[in-house]
């Protein structure tokens, strides 16, 4: 699943774990996380937010001189 704003994708898992990747930050992957249990439980299934936790964190940098 994908949505606008924020912009943010969602794997969602037969098991009914969500994993949700692209946001900037942990405030926004919540947000975004809420929005997508929100459409799950608009197409009809049991659906509710529960054991929120960030379990990887991606960063890049610039060093100025070559590795």
């Amino acid at each position: 699943m994908r949505v606008r704003e924020p912009k943010t994708t969602a794997l969602v898992f037969r098991s009914g774990k969500v994993v949700c990747t692209g946001a900037k930050t942990e405030e926004i992957a919540e947000d975004a996380c809420k929005i997508y249990a929100k459409q799950i439980k608009k197409l009809g299934y049991n659906c509710k937010m529960s054991d929120f936790k960030v379990q990887n964190c991606v960063a890049s940098c610039d060093t100025k001189f070559s590795i």
